[in-house]
């Protein structure tokens, strides 16, 4: 049974901001891990100093708040309207 991956709402804080020039985007992803490949493609500046290229996935200094929660589960499930954000981990996230 296929997934609805209607639109999500992913904000950016901090350097994240900085570097993809906005601070809010609409983005489909059934997960983090797939959300991280779209942030990849739309905004290759986040690469290297965000985004690990290799990897494929958040540098160490780097957590998703998903609907309130600190995460860095790359398997966590997003719902059409889930809110994401990306925050340093300093901000007070986990590491």
């Amino acid at each position: 049974m296929a997934r609805d991956t209607s639109m999500l709402s992913v904000e950016f804080y901090g350097l994240p901001a900085l570097l993809a020039g906005r601070r809010r985007v609409e983005a489909t992803a059934p997960t983090l891990r797939a959300l991280v490949q779209v942030l990849a493609e739309r905004f290759p500046a986040l690469l290297g100093t965000v985004i690990d290229p290799s990897e494929g996935w958040l540098n160490r200094g780097y957590v998703f708040v998903v609907d309130g929660r600190f995460t860095r589960d790359p398997e966590t499930e997003l719902r059409p309207g889930t809110e994401v954000l990306l925050v340093a981990a300093q901000a007070g996230g986990v590491r």
